[in-house]
């Protein structure tokens, strides 16, 4: 065994010894390196040394950053040659010698990023868009952008990404213009978001290509929670910042009213938001991603390629098995309309005109429920009802389909078409082109993109790997359980460690 203070066990020998592990998971928390080396080799690495033993061993195995992002502008072209539709843009800056100007040479600000599955495949999912960004691990700085749609089975679709140097107004405008113009160019769109102002602004701006065609910008709830939260720091508010009362705090609810309510209700979007009050699509295939968060910007690239084939693939298979089996809605609305039915049947139905397009359904009293019965008007012709379901999720609600009953009407007509199986199908219908080996890569000979100064990390200390949490902020739910430190048994903290004998706090 070597001991903890040998010399030459330094962070390139951890790489050697890692080598096989981070090529099997590049994101292997640097946690589970010190116990392999402690297991193997005796020795307790510290976790500075052992971080920088993992970001040499991903620099063996996918290439350091710099090369990579040289390698980039040939693997875009290469994408663009083998895998049909692909659309890349790149965003550079002149490189200079000192005061002279490189002509061989680019810095590197931003690129955007798509495949033509996911373009073709956003046509039939719901009009919904949603993006968010978040933070790169490695070597140098940035952010990945990510848009993401949603098909009839509740599956995340992601359609767009983007790496840009931070969240700025132009950044922003960079991966909204170039997502409007080639993939979500279609009428009545709804785009979901948090309440940045840089998104805001690159929105409003008019060449953004979102002004037209009647799109709709609202706003993540929870991120507008956060909001309230840094303008009033009251924690009465804090539980019901939604729901809040004015005698409470009249300022709060000013502010609140300042906001457009289209832009962060449901009573108010006319269900554009279809039932979504959150980023939390994008935030989910964030988590998806953050298992390459921390690789070089080509094997990033690689790995979002590489996933969404997998997403088309297995989901193709399985929505085929689906409809062979004579499905014919997805599972999700299929149990909705199960749910749905149930209650229907205890429903009370009266109409108010001829056609048969108007009623009042009163529920009966259900002993389990706290709440009275409720009664709720029935517009069929304008696909409304009272209770608001029917519009928010493109669904029939309970009440929906006890009028559909009583007056004889088939309730599919009111299923949107998005939640058919068919319609599922045609998402992943597209195929990926196959990326052959880099040796039969096209040769690139344009000017060669580096990566900027400006965005390579020299802060000192232990690398964060995860953002600072503000008071709103969910923690991912595969955190780890807390553990204690004295009995090592996870779901308490020494704190509260039963195993330990305290002194008796009885007074005489």
């Amino acid at each position: 065994m070597i001991s903890q203070d040998h010399n030459k066990l330094g962070h390139r020998m951890i790489a050697k010894s890692i080598h096989e592990i981070i090529k099997a998971g590049p994101s292997t928390p640097v946690s589970t390196i010190i116990a392999h080396m402690k297991s193997s080799l005796g020795y307790t690495a510290t976790y500075k040394k052992a971080w920088l033993g993992k970001q040499l061993a991903i620099e063996n195995v996918y290439g350091n950053w710099e090369e990579s992002y040289q390698k980039l502008s040939a693997l875009l072209n290469a994408m663009q040659l083998y895998v049909p539709g692909f659309i890349w843009k790149i965003k550079a800056q002149p490189a200079y010698e000192g005061n002279q100007l490189d002509a061989d040479h680019i810095i590197f600000k931003r690129v955007f990023w798509t495949f033509k599955p996911c373009i073709d495949g956003f046509k039939f999912c719901k009009p919904v868009v949603q993006v968010d960004g978040t933070f790169l691990y490695g070597k140098y700085r940035g952010t990945l952008l990510v848009a993401v749609a949603q098909d009839g089975q509740n599956n995340i679709l992601p359609i767009a990404f983007a790496i840009i140097e931070g969240e700025t107004a132009d950044a922003w405008f960079f991966f909204l213009r170039y997502l409007r113009r080639y993939v979500t160019p279609q009428h009545g769109l709804c785009l979901i978001s948090n309440r940045h102002e840089s998104i805001k602004s690159a929105y409003s701006r008019d060449d953004s290509g979102w002004n037209n065609n009647n799109s709709m910008h609202v706003y993540c709830i929870r991120h507008i929670a956060q909001n309230f939260m840094r303008r009033f720091r009251n924690t009465t508010l804090k539980k019901d910042v939604v729901n809040m009362v004015k005698e409470e705090n009249p300022e709060a609810t000013q502010w609140l009213d300042d906001i457009p309510r289209e832009k962060w209700t449901l009573a108010w979007d006319n269900g554009k938001r279809w039932g979504h009050m959150t980023t939390n699509l994008a935030e989910s295939i964030n988590y998806v991603l953050k298992k390459t968060r921390n690789l070089p910007i080509s094997s990033m690239v690689m790995a979002t390629y590489t996933r969404c084939n997998k997403f088309f693939t297995d989901r193709g298979r399985q929505v085929e098995a689906m409809m062979a089996a004579g499905h014919v809605y997805s599972e999700v609305a299929a149990k909705a309309l199960e749910d749905a039915q149930s209650k229907a049947n205890t429903h009370t139905v009266l109409s108010f005109d001829r056609r048969n397009t108007r009623f009042l359904v009163e529920e009966r009293q259900n002993p389990r429920e706290v709440r009275p019965p409720g009664r709720f008007a029935i517009r069929l012709d304008e696909l409304w009802c009272d209770c608001g379901k029917f519009q928010k999720l493109h669904l029939p609600c309970s009440h929906v389909l006890a009028a559909c009953k009583y007056a004889h009407h088939d309730f599919a007509r009111y299923i949107s078409p998005v939640y058919t199986l068919q319609r599922v199908f045609h998402v992943y219908e597209g195929l990926f082109g196959e990326l052959r080996n880099e040796e039969y890569w096209p040769v690139y000979t344009g000017q060669i993109l580096c990566p900027s100064p400006d965005m390579k990390r020299t802060s000192k200390g232990r690398p964060k790997s995860r953002r600072i949490r503000t008071d709103m902020d969910i923690r991912e739910q595969h955190d780890r359980a807390k553990k204690c430190s004295y009995c090592q048994t996870p779901g308490h903290t020494k704190r509260m460690c039963p195993n330990i004998t305290r002194p008796s706090t009885f007074r005489h």
